[in-house]
């Protein structure tokens, strides 16, 4: 059965808990774009394009911290701050640690281009797009790296396709992987990064969860409902096997409830340019390829 969901903006709800905000000069609700990550305290960091400037902002508090990223040769491509609000960043082919003055404390050459990160209390994960999995732990102090799981990529170019295999971190410290079109998840220890299981999904009916149908070079995101044991991946309606698409359009959530095994596809109402970037209470909050958030209630 579906759930029902609800689209509504943002900035209308943040306008009237937050009177300060609207003074501010930047508002995730109307100006963020592009990518982000839910963190463990609910706040999210954007790019700000304008000011080349990374801006934290939570939907109760507002805008709560910016870093200026200037000293960067390349745009940001994924980003997370570390416990004393610095930045790691992945931008070309490095990932540089930034300091809150916009100085670069330190840098590593990235073996392949970084196509999603994810965190936990002791370090952060690098998922790096190349022909086979491919990631890295790093702690926050130095970037050392504390294990890696798969290949490591060599040049970061070839024949093969350089898939991006989204990542999230759960409640238990273990981390997600989507890799290719499957939609049941690989589970490596947060600890040491060695493959515990994959996940065993099913549908309502009790048949085996589909694989998506095209090509697995862009996967959308995985974000995780906190509390829940489940995560919301992203996916577009064309991908959703034909017997199972019945009206869906645009971007689709599939709702992985890894405490029953159970998978479901819910609609959105958004067009599939819409960025899936995390889960407040019973709301999934999308970026706006135009400016600003808009929340999809899942119940």
């Amino acid at each position: 059965m579906k759930r029902c969901l609800r689209l509504s903006l943002l900035s209308a709800m943040l306008s009237a808990s937050t009177p300060g905000l609207m003074a501010q000069s930047w508002d995730a609700a109307r100006d963020a774009r592009d990518w982000a990550k839910q963190d463990k305290d609910d706040s999210f960091t954007f790019y700000d394009h304008t000011t080349r400037t990374l801006r934290t902002w939570m939907r109760e508090g507002g805008l709560t911290g910016s870093l200026p990223v200037g000293a960067l040769d390349d745009p940001p491509v994924r980003w997370v701050l570390d416990p004393r609000n610095n930045a790691w960043v992945a931008h070309g082919s490095q990932v540089s640690h930034i300091d809150r003055t916009s100085r670069i404390i330190t840098k590593f050459k990235a073996p392949a281009e970084v196509g999603d990160v994810a965190w936990d209390s002791k370090g952060f994960v690098l998922s790096y797009r190349s022909p086979t999995p491919y990631l890295e732990k790093r702690d926050y102090n130095k970037g050392a790296l504390l294990w890696s799981s798969g290949t490591k990529p060599v040049g970061g170019d070839g024949p093969a396709a350089q898939d991006r295999r989204p990542i999230v971190v759960q409640d238990s410290g273990n981390v997600l992987m989507a890799d290719g079109r499957a939609l049941n998840l690989i589970i490596l220890d947060g600890e040491t990064g060695k493959k515990l299981s994959e996940t065993n999904l099913h549908l309502a009916n009790g048949e085996p969860a589909p694989a998506l149908e095209g090509p697995a070079f862009d996967r959308g995101p995985l974000v995780l409902w906190p509390g829940k044991d489940v995560v919301l991946a992203s996916v577009k309606a064309s991908q959703v096997p034909a017997t199972l698409r019945a009206g869906l359009q645009g971007v689709v959530l599939a709702r992985l409830d890894l405490a029953h095994s159970l998978l479901e596809f819910l609609p959105t109402g958004l067009d599939e340019s819409h960025f899936l970037v995390g889960v407040l209470e019973s709301d999934a909050i999308f970026i706006n390829p135009k400016g600003g958030l808009i929340q999809v209630k899942v119940k």
